[in-house]
């Protein structure tokens, strides 16, 4: 179950444009997608990686799709892949130092020696390095892209490095020997004894990851807990001066039985599963290189889709995947944007309401089936003077004096406030989206009653309606002819018309404030997923859900 708060303005505005038609394109028609499991803050110094029958680690040549043996680990052997940087020890246990920083204290670092020429194999390399570690020198096998070579030591400079030269001489006797400079890209994999069983040298091609498992499926352990496991292959890729970036890769339809079953209960009715099974699809080939830029395709998160790999997978949604194969929502040949979030509260919302851009298959439509006791169907959320005008502080309004819905949508959703307060009285209006996101509301629909600071509401007949104010909203002339402005207390007004209308007490303290209730959880755009599983248990099929929530569209085979 999840809520997609994406669209970006000038993503949607291009995709409206004449001609532009993203059905077509080489990312889309790729087997493979890249997921970003860690990246940017979450990027990984260090990571375990394992498999029941064994990891073959190889160097992947993407321009010719080649594979190039680096090493096999053994079953169930974790191998730790850490980044070629500066670390402190204690142990087993390492600790990265952020590279550039003060690398005082650090007792691993990122330059080496080179010893002799290099092998052909890794077989003859981790001879030779053996050789030498029998001799006193903790020698590895290294990938280069010009063969296999033999190095040794981690240290935390070249000036450390070139004093430690004369001493392994002194072991090893005549050879050439070499400082191995730093580089941002290198990485190496260690046993879980500490063994560094190859470094990672190529400036070419990535290091890859797969299970020597010949089962389907056949996953690996990405990271110390067993329940990260993943189909397909990991790929750790450095940008200068990064940790490592950890990249899932496997094949499209694979990807999508890890989300699924996180974006809606696998328990739901069948036709619900497929209808969310072909809106996710169709929203992961829209937004197919979001994040290319940093060497993939998607991330795990609501900012694109919740993905948790194998271990989250099901049979009734893997089923649901597998039933609608390659089926995607089109609109005059092109991939909608099949937008969805959890529950409109009855009525889904128009895309121009909350965006500002306007899509013909993205407008308001009846939600009538969704369960009362969806999560978020009803809610309300109070704060106080205080609160509230701490969280608005950022708007430069003072101490909150009123929040009015002065323009609905057709849906009955807000699309215009105006927020009041002592340092702005004539008020600060916002509009569409911000009128939930400005407190982070559960949804775009609800009323409020200002309870607090002179901002009850009263109801009062002016120019022959009848019609709702809050108290500090108004003013009137009394029987001796004085203007006066209303503010808290009880008030009692008695119109032209002779009727007499009484606001409730309204306290001025910090205790009282602002009541929000509203329906629905989510931007409300697009298909909900709430309203998908209760029309679906009315008998509906996925085709006409997907066409109901999204006007005019039509279910296509991927191109």
């Amino acid at each position: 179950m999840k809520k997609i708060c994406l669209l970006l303005s000038a993503i949607l505005i291009l995709m409206m444009l004449p001609g532009a038609n993203f059905w077509d394109t080489d990312a889309a028609s790729d087997s493979n997608i890249k997921i970003g499991l860690y990246f940017k803050t979450t990027a990984q110094s260090q990571i375990d990686i394992s498999s029941n029958k064994g990891v073959s680690f190889f160097a992947f040549d993407s321009i010719n799709n080649k594979e190039y043996p680096v090493y096999s680990s053994a079953e169930g052997e974790a191998i730790t892949i850490r980044k070629d940087g500066y670390f402190t020890n204690s142990g087993l246990k390492y600790t990265a130092i952020v590279d550039g920083a003060n690398t005082e204290g650090a007792t691993s670092g990122p330059f080496h020696i080179k010893i002799g020429n290099s092998s052909s194999t890794y077989k003859d390399a981790l001879s030779i390095a053996q050789g030498y570690t029998k001799k006193g020198t903790a020698s590895y096998p290294v990938y280069t892209d010009s063969g296999w070579n033999v190095w040794t030591g981690f240290y935390i400079s070249r000036a450390d490095a070139e004093k430690a030269i004369a001493a392994v001489k002194a072991k090893l006797g005549d050879s050439s020997y070499a400082v191995i400079e730093k580089a941002d890209t290198r990485i190496y994999g260690v046993s879980g004894t500490g063994e560094v069983r190859f470094m990672y040298a190529s400036e070419k091609n990535l290091l890859r990851g797969k299970s020597l498992s010949s089962e389907t499926p056949n996953p690996i352990n990405i990271g110390s807990d067993k329940l990260n496991s993943y189909r397909g292959q990991v790929e750790f890729y450095r940008k200068t001066d990064s940790d490592m970036t950890i990249i899932n890769v496997l094949p499209f339809e694979e990807y999508l039985y890890g989300v699924v079953p996180n974006e809606m209960q696998a328990s739901s009715n069948p036709e619900a599963l497929k209808a969310q099974a072909i809106a996710a699809r169709t929203y992961s080939y829209k937004m197919i290189n979001k994040h290319a830029a940093y060497g993939f395709n998607l991330c795990t998160t609501t900012d694109c889709h919740v993905y948790k790999g194998y271990a989250s997978e099901s049979t009734a949604t893997n089923k649901a995947v597998d039933d609608t194969k390659n089926m995607v929502v089109t609109y005059n040949g092109s991939l909608a944007e099949t937008l969805y979030f959890s529950s409109s509260g009855g009525r889904t919302e128009a895309a121009v309401n909350v965006w500002g851009t306007d899509f013909p298959y993205l407008q308001s439509v009846e939600d009538k089936y969704e369960s009362g006791q969806s999560y978020k169907y009803n809610w309300s959320v109070t704060y106080t003077v205080d609160e509230i005008s701490k969280k608005l502080e950022s708007y430069g309004v003072g101490r909150v004096t009123s929040i009015e819905i002065t323009k609905c949508s057709e849906a009955g959703r807000p699309v215009e406030l105006v927020i009041k307060g002592t340092s702005k009285p004539e008020g600060v209006v916002i509009t569409k989206d911000r009128c939930r996101t400005f407190l982070g509301l559960y949804s775009q629909w609800y009323t409020i009653n200002n309870n607090g600071d002179g901002t009850a509401d009263v109801n009062v007949y002016i120019k022959n309606q009848n019609m709702t104010k809050q108290i500090n909203q108004l003013k009137v002339i009394t029987a001796s002819g004085e203007t006066k402005g209303l503010s808290s207390g009880k008030v009692t007004i008695v119109g032209a018309n002779g009727i007499k209308t009484s606001s409730s007490e309204s306290p001025t303290t910090a205790s009282t404030g602002f009541t929000f209730v509203g329906k629905g959880w989510g931007h409300a755009v697009g298909m909900s997923q709430e309203g998908a599983k209760g029309y679906a248990d009315a008998g509906r099929t996925y085709d006409w859900i997907l066409q109901h929530y999204y006007s005019g569209t039509k279910i296509e085979l991927k191109k």
